[in-house]
């Protein structure tokens, strides 16, 4: 059976160690234009705030949104909250809790449909494509971009490995990985914290 097309943007699994992935809550401001969904990779921003981490290479970023809220701190589509649907909506002030893309964090994501994984890419490195969000659930489209593993092109992420569970089969699209980040606020690599 095929690999699932099912892709929910970076989920934090565990420390190496196996203790879970730190987590703190950053602000957004209403500058911020991008939604932001469950899964979504942000970075810091100068003034202390954190937005929606551009999918490139030399992107230092803080690590993925686990949770989301208005500015006093009530989940983001609860009826006391501000903000009336799940995720945080273009322009418009929030909080979120962020998983740490610390060097010894690993999350797991899934590869595009550009290339398909083999066993080799254990080890290698990639970048990660955005994708649109889903405005019911407010989880993540993005994914690994598999186009830019090839030659050391991207260099977001390390592969770990392929996440064991039923039907992820390394050969085809749309693998899930075990990745780590190799561009992190948290990295001796990353030269800069500011990347907007």
């Amino acid at each position: 059976m095929a690999n699932r097309d099912t892709p929910n943007g970076f989920q934090p699994v565990a420390m190496v160690d196996g203790s879970d992935v730190p987590v703190r809550r950053f602000p957004v401001d209403a500058d911020e234009a991008s939604t932001l969904m469950i899964g979504d990779l942000v970075a810091a921003e100068a003034d202390g705030n954190v937005n929606l981490a551009v999918a490139n290479d030399g992107i230092v970023v803080l690590g993925a949104v686990t949770a989301i809220y208005d500015t006093n701190g009530v989940p983001a589509g609860h009826p006391n909250s501000a903000i009336s649907t799940k995720y945080k909506p273009n322009s418009t002030a929030a909080l979120v809790d962020v998983a740490l893309a610390l060097p010894s964090a690993l999350f797991k994501c899934q590869s595009d449909t550009d290339t398909v994984i083999a066993e080799g890419v254990r080890f290698a490195t990639a970048n990660h494509v955005e994708g649109t969000g889903d405005t019911t659930t407010a989880v993540s489209r993005g994914e690994l971009d598999s186009s830019d593993i090839a030659g050391g092109t991207g260099l977001q992420f390390r592969i770990i490995d392929k996440v064991d569970e039923p039907n992820n089969n390394w050969g085809e699209n749309h693998v899930d990985l075990l990745v780590s980040f190799n561009e992190s606020m948290f990295s001796a690599a990353a030269a800069n914290t500011t990347i907007n």
